[in-house]
């Protein structure tokens, strides 16, 4: 007896269930200004009988962009989709999610998302009766416009690295290694400058020669922990007072040292004549 009750409590509970949001499928990282397209999709589902009458009276679906209270997106059955605020002008209008009258333009496709795209999404549905929602974030990155690693020597007994990174997107991390083992170099300092939806970042550490191997390769790491991103660049030092290689493999030379040694040749040439 006490059983079907229960069952019959829960059959209840289940027939004035309204609108329900099953599922918020938002791509968690997207590529700045890759040429893709972003599908954010609010999949609900109404009562047996609104979704029956064919009219969805009252039914209006909204999406929201991090805290504006203003919707980027509203759609009323029977009326034309609507981009507004940062959305407008582009999103795809005409993309439907299904041929339901209830749910066909539920869902936000964005076209070539940028990076002023990237933060929270809100869908809300609702009724005359009921409402319901759902958030999730998207990360819209936009990876290293350019990444150089280089040596270059303040004194004859050290060696200074440089890794600098421009254009990244969101705030990036940096880090030096020694390889092959992995080891991290300590006490590096890093300087990250923001700019208009973008990040400059470089890492500097002055090394003595005592404490290297000939030669020393070393690594810089630059990641983006928001969009699970990272890119490594290496560098081989050879210990020493004038030839350094750089990034590209090219010698780096003192030119007073060349100076030095073509005045000495002539001097010795001289001399003999």
């Amino acid at each position: 007896m006490v059983s079907e009750v229960l069952l019959f409590s829960y059959a209840l509970l289940l027939g004035a269930v309204g609108i329900q949001i099953k599922d918020l499928r938002v791509p968690s990282v997207v590529r700045n200004n890759s040429g893709s397209a972003a599908l954010l999709d609010c999949d609900y589902t109404l009562k047996p009988e609104e979704l029956a009458a064919h009219s969805y009276a009252g039914l209006v679906v909204k999406w929201y962009f991090n805290s504006s209270p203003s919707p980027v997106y509203q759609w009323i059955p029977g009326q034309k989709p609507q981009d507004l605020g940062i959305l407008k002008g582009k999103l795809d209008l005409k993309h439907r999610s299904s041929d339901h009258g209830a749910t066909m333009y539920r869902a936000l496709y964005i076209r070539n998302p940028t990076t002023e795209l990237s933060g929270e999404y809100k869908c809300l549905v609702s009724t005359f009766d009921d409402e319901d929602f759902m958030t999730k974030k998207m990360v819209v990155f936009a990876p290293e416009k350019s990444l150089e690693f280089t040596t270059s020597k303040p004194a004859i007994d050290s060696v200074n690295l440089t890794c600098r990174a421009r254009g990244v997107y969101p705030e990036p991390k940096m880090a030096l290694f020694k390889d092959p083992d992995r080891m991290i170099v300590d006490d590096v300092q890093v300087e990250t400058l923001s700019r208009q939806r973008s990040y400059d970042i470089v890492a500097t550490k002055l090394m003595p020669d005592d404490d290297l191997d000939t030669p020393t390769v070393f690594a810089c790491e630059l990641r983006i922990p928001e969009a699970s991103y990272e890119v490594t660049k290496s560098v081989v030092y050879y210990p020493g007072m004038f030839n350094q290689p750089n990034d590209s493999g090219d010698l780096r030379c003192h030119s007073h040292f060349w100076a030095s040694l073509v005045t000495s040749l002539l001097i010795a040439y001289g001399c003999c004549c």
